[in-house]
């Protein structure tokens, strides 16, 4: 079966749109389940990891879809991060893309539940 580079990356993202969706309503059902609950430190940490997780599928679905619009399969055509990075709001995915790597998560600051 033949196919072109173009169609795999689409239906990548394709995959990773529905896996964000999935994440995202995750999500909602542990936010709907906890209202009114304490959490232990230990719950706030995994929380903080499936928050990221999700964000993380969004930056990596991102950067895909602008990868899509670029002309990379001409050698000589020279690409920017800031094409490639164009509408990601993770930080720690710009981290590794510009040589600033950071942790892949370190939960600081305060957290909003979803």
């Amino acid at each position: 079966m033949n196919t072109n580079p173009h169609e795999v990356l689409s239906n990548i993202v394709q995959q990773l749109i529905i896996t964000h969706g999935d994440l995202l309503s995750v999500q909602a059902a542990v936010e709907r389940s906890a209202l009114g609950n304490a959490f232990h430190e230990s719950e706030i940490a995994n929380l903080q990891k499936l928050d990221h997780a999700t964000q993380f599928v969004d930056a990596i679905t991102t950067i895909l879809r602008n990868l899509m619009t670029l002309s990379l399969w001409d050698e000589n055509v020279a690409i920017t991060l800031d094409e490639v990075l164009n509408d990601v709001c993770l930080g720690s995915i710009h981290g590794l893309f510009l040589g600033k790597e950071k942790e892949p998560h370190s939960p600081a600051g305060e957290m909003d539940f979803f």
